[in-house]
């Protein structure tokens, strides 16, 4: 259900079948920048109301969550050194969330997916830079 993916024996990436899922699991560290939580409810659940309180934070590299609702997502990871790490497919109900580095994203034709990314979001000049092919 979670496949980890490491470069230099850093998790640089995640991948989630979210078709396999059961129980609740946050297969994410409480060290990483960005944490993921999944799970299957098998009766009424009401969880304790709360607010998150406004907590300053410093990070210093921009993570990224891809799902794919429905279709086929191809990615290509590299690391922060720019070495192509691993090549991952993504179909329907699965998801990849990239810690450190980068990626080349191919998507087939009709794929509905989403992504969520730390913010603010300063331009694409700023934030991000692309590899020569």
């Amino acid at each position: 259900m979670v496949k980890n993916i490491f470069y230099n024996n850093i998790l640089i990436g995640q991948v989630y079948d979210l078709n396999l899922v059961n129980g609740v699991q946050f297969p994410t560290s409480s060290e990483q920048t960005f944490q993921f939580g999944f799970g299957v409810i098998d009766e009424d659940k009401t969880l304790v109301p709360h607010i998150h309180k406004r907590v300053e934070r410093t990070i210093q590299t921009t993570s990224e969550f891809l799902y794919v609702v429905n279709g086929l997502m191809t990615i290509e990871i590299y690391s922060e050194d720019e070495m192509h790490v691993q090549t991952i497919y993504l179909s329907d109900n699965q998801a990849f969330l990239q810690h450190f580095g980068g990626h080349k994203i191919t998507l087939q034709k009709g794929t509905k997916y989403f992504e969520i990314k730390q913010g603010p979001y300063y331009g694409h000049n700023f934030d991000k830079y692309e590899l020569q092919e």
